[in-house]
């Protein structure tokens, strides 16, 4: 199973970024898929992703 998640966090300048985190639940493999101070373009990245992980189920 797969986890995708939107986190926001302070940065040191006081704005808020947020950080796209995949996470594999059966490997327990983590990265970071995009760090950005845009909502929008945090949720595009983890849009696609997930499409990405369906698509990846679908051909199985």
């Amino acid at each position: 199973m797969v986890k995708l998640i939107i986190e926001p966090k302070k940065a040191k300048d006081g704005q808020i970024d947020y950080v796209v985190t995949y996470h594999d639940v059966k490997t327990d493999n983590q990265f970071t898929v995009t760090t950005t101070n845009n909502l929008d373009e945090a949720v595009q990245r983890l849009r696609e992703t997930l499409e990405n992980e369906v698509k990846v189920l679908t051909a199985k």
